[in-house]
């Protein structure tokens, strides 16, 4: 069964980052009817408002993508709307505001990311063996 046909509102999809088989991308599903809309933080996209937070079809969000896990939630479309139009101009930084950022602010209430913290850890590795 395609995962398409498996999401539902509120599931977070992990996917592969296109072109790098080493990171992730994260978006969160709107659903409504038989519409399905991924909202993800993006730093290749340019909203309306200046801002990276957009919504793509599944189809665009996972082209040149493999996904990788659904983690399913209890958010609701109106809270996936909420989060996205505080952030509207806010942009995509690998430091402050990635996509999980985004994504776990709606799931969670504040902003988290595992993807950063394990590349700082991979760099501070990578400093202390090269001390040595």
């Amino acid at each position: 069964m395609k995962v398409i046909n498996r999401v539902q509102q509120g599931d977070i999809i992990y996917a592969s980052c296109v072109g790098h088989t080493l990171c992730h991308h994260i978006g969160i599903v709107y659903k409504k009817d038989d519409k399905i809309k991924i909202f993800h933080n993006s730093p290749y996209i340019k909203n309306k408002f200046g801002g990276s937070i957009c919504s793509e079809t599944y189809d665009e969000f996972m082209k040149g993508r493999l996904a990788v896990k659904i983690v399913r939630t209890n958010v609701t479309n109106d809270r996936i709307l909420e989060v996205a139009r505080q952030h509207k101009t806010e942009v995509w930084d690998e430091f402050f505001f990635n996509c999980e950022d985004f994504v776990l602010e709606v799931a969670e209430g504040h902003r988290r990311s595992n993807i950063r913290d394990a590349w700082k850890i991979a760099a501070l590795g990578v400093t202390l063996i090269s001390m040595y």
